[in-house]
């Protein structure tokens, strides 16, 4: 901790987020609470038995245990939403300066004067530049009136003027820090600083749980005599299980984790300052050229409310589910018998993906989005259970002669959600970069970069709904995380040595 004797000097600011060894949580909703009575119901029930069979009573308790530290939240993950608001809307935008909704805020139709030609030419680049400022010139009587954000109007007789206006006001713009610019939920947003020097503890109250839960099982099957081990098949291989066990779900947590620490060991770029090679990006999408989106009628359905033009990815889905009832032979009671079965099948269904543009408040750079096989959509924007009658293909009918049950999902990337990729980040091709002026900055080529899908070594390019932060918050200690299955492992062998 650095000297600091004076008034400006706040002590809570260099404390650290979180305890080094133990941090202790509790669970954060009714229902994690409902699990974690049953789990201490089933605890406490075991613990009863302790007065008549000691080896159940010890398997009771276990899983008690088990299920009540399950309950309990990763501390890093709770430290997160807690400390940073942040979290309350995985796919959505909740942390102010939130970026702009409304397209006609983007630059997409930002023209420049051009003197040889006398006329207002469309920028093609102008909507890979910096939100700030929002400056636009129009036509009004023969003047032309210059509109900037916090600013009066301004009108000039001329449309060089206009221009000369409009020019020096993008130039003061790009003075502004990036800090300023970034949305809120950009990692490398100031407010995150302390995030990145938080260190998880090194034990959790899931761990103490889980730990003494694999204590109790091991009991559990010390406390049986040897004997009854050997004469009873299942307890004979348990310690074969509970190894398999364990290491599967260490290998499982090893994969599960990756993605944790990918994101936490590759630093999020910022688009305005951005170099080739493989990173990180985090921001809005939005259009990459003035050219339509392309229009999904899902299942063929031309009615507006199953028509979407904002989509640069999607993949939707028709299933039925059909319900009939049956009559069976038992052979156990000899008697004819009748039961409901039901059967879901998927009749149609289709997936799209197009390149976009990613951009986080300083500036915006081409994704090709066909190039990514790890695409995470997030959940269904849009369902339906009946169809009207304005187009569409066939209906499913019914093979049992049952009652169906149709449902249509649709999964989608929309312009302005918010979006998280790891990719590599190379130059486009010549004819790809679109002529025009992104800024006055010399240093700023993310108009000539494209992001595409391609793995390196431990970076896995991916595309994800939502913000990084989703991702952060399973960050965890390798000896919490890990702990209790080396436990089991080793518990295991020593059940098989005795």
């Amino acid at each position: 901790m650095p000297d600091c004797d004076g008034p400006q000097c706040d002590p809570e600011a260099e404390k650290p987020l979180l305890p080094k060894w133990l941090a202790w949580t509790w669970p954060t909703h009714w229902g994690w609470w409902i699990l974690w009575g049953i789990g201490f119901f089933v605890a406490g029930y075991g613990a009863f038995l302790l007065l008549t069979d000691m080896a159940t009573s010890f398997l009771t308790i276990g899983l008690g245990l088990f299920l009540i530290g399950y309950c309990h939240p990763n501390p890093f993950g709770q430290m997160m939403k807690n400390q940073f608001s942040f979290g309350t809307d995985k796919e959505g935008w909740s942390t102010p300066p939130l970026p702009p909704m409304d397209p006609d805020d983007w630059h997409l139709d930002r023209k420049l004067w051009n003197e040889d030609v006398g006329a207002w030419l469309p920028n093609p680049l102008a909507r890979f530049s910096q939100d700030v400022p929002n400056v636009y010139v129009e036509e009004d009587g023969g003047e032309w009136v210059a509109f900037f954000e916090g600013n009066e109007p301004k009108r000039f007789t001329t449309p060089k003027e206009a221009a000369e206006y409009m020019e020096k006001e993008i130039k003061n713009g790009e003075k502004i820090d990036a800090q300023e610019l970034l949305f809120g939920e950009h990692p490398r947003h100031n407010r995150y600083r302390a995030l990145y020097n938080a260190t998880p503890p090194q034990f959790t109250s899931r761990f103490i749980f889980h730990t003494f839960s694999v204590f109790f099982i091991i009991g559990f099957y010390l406390a049986i005599p040897h004997s009854a081990r050997e004469n009873t098949p299942v307890l004979s291989y348990l310690p074969i299980g509970l190894m398999v066990l364990g290491a599967l779900a260490a290998i499982g947590s090893h994969y599960a984790y990756r993605s944790s620490v990918e994101a936490w060991d590759t630093i999020t770029s910022i688009i305005k300052y951005v170099d080739g090679g493989h990173g990180e990006l985090v921001g809005q999408i939005r259009p990459i050229s003035s050219l339509e989106q392309g229009v999904l009628h899902v299942d063929g359905c031309k009615a507006a409310s199953w028509t979407f033009d904002d989509l640069v990815a999607w993949s939707w889905a028709y299933t039925c589910t059909e319900t009939w009832t049956e009559r069976y032979y038992d052979e156990q009671s000899k008697s004819w018998k009748t039961r409901t079965r039901s059967e879901t099948r998927t009749i149609r269904s289709a997936s799209h993906t197009s390149d976009f543009m990613i951009h986080d408040g300083t500036g915006g750079m081409a994704v090709k989005l066909p190039t990514f096989d790890r695409i995470n959509m997030g959940g269904p924007i849009w369902s339906r259970e009946r169809r009207p009658q304005q187009g569409g293909d066939k209906l499913a009918e019914s093979r049992h002669g049952g009652s169906l049950k149709h449902a249509w999902t649709l999964s989608a990337l929309r312009l302005g959600d918010p979006i998280y990729m790891m990719a590599r980040i190379k130059s486009r091709p010549q004819d790809d970069i679109p002529r025009g002026t992104v800024g006055f900055n010399a240093t700023r080529v993310h108009q000539t970069l494209e992001a595409v899908g391609e793995d390196a070594p431990r970076r896995r390019a991916k595309i994800t709904k939502g913000n990084e932060f989703s991702v952060l918050s399973a960050k965890n200690s390798i000896t919490s995380r890990l702990g209790p299955l080396m436990l089991l492992i080793m518990g295991a062998l020593v059940m098989m040595v005795l």
